[in-house]
């Protein structure tokens, strides 16, 4: 009796120990490599990158809230069966997470990112800050940029936010780019939310190729909404 209650002790810490495993998920991030993250309505995941974030853009926001504190993203799901994607910016790597919300039995818990390859030591940042703050308005839609990034391997970055006094879907095909009267290619425009209202501000960033621009002249982020509507962004050169 003694050894049948020693090795039913045993297997019930085992299990509990594969099963703890499993809530744990530790990933070896290469660059551009998209993980998928498994969240639950009623548990909080907690995702851990290697620096502190300084920019986190998600796809859905009414599916998902997410904070983050020192180098801890917390993500909770609002609604059930809720597919989405998240970004996550530090100084030296963007993340790439599409979140799932499922069951509670294949939640993970804490996801813990590990660089494939450690950034080098008093290496120049990968991604340095700008700070800009203009904005225009467009019959009461507000379009306001929050700062201005640039990467070491030639990516520019415009955070930017959007409010409103009332309710509408916004079209990403109202936001354009332009330099001396012409447009210019957007390769990535994220925004959390498609449904702008008077409490529901949208945040948002697109990215552009250093490549494709004229470095030595400002550009023009146009809104084409009910008009034409522009902030003139600083020439790059002039950027941090």
């Amino acid at each position: 009796m003694n050894i049948g209650k020693t090795t039913l002790f045993c297997f019930l810490i085992l299990f509990a120990c594969q099963s703890f495993a499993l809530e744990i998920k530790k990933v070896k991030y290469i660059t551009d490599q998209i993980v998928t993250v498994n969240c639950a309505i009623g548990i909080a995941t907690i995702i851990q990158v290697p620096d502190p974030p300084n920019s986190v853009v998600i796809g859905d926001q009414d599916a998902f809230k997410v904070e983050y504190l020192d180098k801890a993203i917390t993500i909770k799901p609002l609604r059930s069966n809720g597919v989405t994607n998240l970004y996550i910016y530090t100084d030296w790597q963007r993340y790439n997470v599409k979140l799932v919300t499922g069951y509670q039995s294949n939640a993970d818990y804490v996801v813990y990112f590990e660089n494939y390859k450690s950034p080098p030591k008093n290496s120049k940042k990968d991604l340095i800050w700008t700070p800009f703050k203009e904005s225009l308005n467009d019959n009461g839609l507000i379009l306001s940029i929050l700062r201005l990034g640039k990467t070491s391997d030639g990516v520019l970055i415009i955070e930017f936010e959007m409010t409103a006094n009332f309710k509408e879907k916004i079209n990403p095909e109202w936001i354009w780019i332009t330099q001396d009267k012409v447009s210019k290619t957007i390769h990535g425009l994220f925004l959390s939310s498609l449904k702008i209202s008077p409490d529901h501000t949208v945040t948002g960033m697109m990215q552009i190729l250093r490549k494709d621009i004229d470095t030595t002249k400002p550009l023009d982020l146009e809104l084409r909404r009910k008009k034409i509507s522009q902030i003139v962004i600083p020439k790059v050169s002039k950027w941090k």
